[in-house]
């Protein structure tokens, strides 16, 4: 038997042909009459009631759940947003910096040791786009041609 057949297989029942659970089931929103008559089963009433609570309780609830469960997940996607735009501010000032340092002279190896990577990859990441040859070196500086 392949995977696709023991996934399918999976899905519908398991080894000991007890139905698999429904797929909301794991969030306890689930409302799936039993088979079962033993005295482990809930009792189930003519009104609709299962196990102590009615259907549309059980619904309710879990849409509260589900409203909440959102609401975490707008506060996460605003802090990941924020976190990017942190990140590419900070992206932009190692650029700045890069830049700087080669107009001064640093070797790429030292500006890779600096940023922990290897020299090769700091000039393919820096080398560029660097933009070092926007920034202006000062025309009285003794060390400018003597590099």
């Amino acid at each position: 038997m392949g995977k696709g057949s023991r996934v399918r297989a999976s899905r519908h029942v398991d080894r000991l042909g007890r139905p698999v659970p429904s797929s909301g089931a794991a969030f306890g929103i689930a409302v799936v009459p039993l088979a079962s008559t033993g005295p482990e089963a809930p009792e189930v009433a003519p009104d609709g009631v299962v196990g102590g609570l009615q259907e549309y309780d059980v619904a309710w609830r879990a849409a509260a759940r589900v409203t909440d469960a959102l609401a975490d997940l707008r506060e996460l996607a605003a802090a990941r947003a924020e976190a990017r735009r942190v990140v590419d501010g900070l992206e932009e000032e190692v650029e700045i910096a890069v830049a700087h340092l080669r107009v001064d002279g640093a070797s790429w190896a030292q500006v890779g040791r600096a940023l922990g990577i290897s020299r090769q990859g700091a000039r393919q990441r820096f080398g560029d786009v660097s933009g070092a040859h926007g920034i202006r070196q000062d025309p009285r500086d003794p060390q400018q041609f003597g590099r």
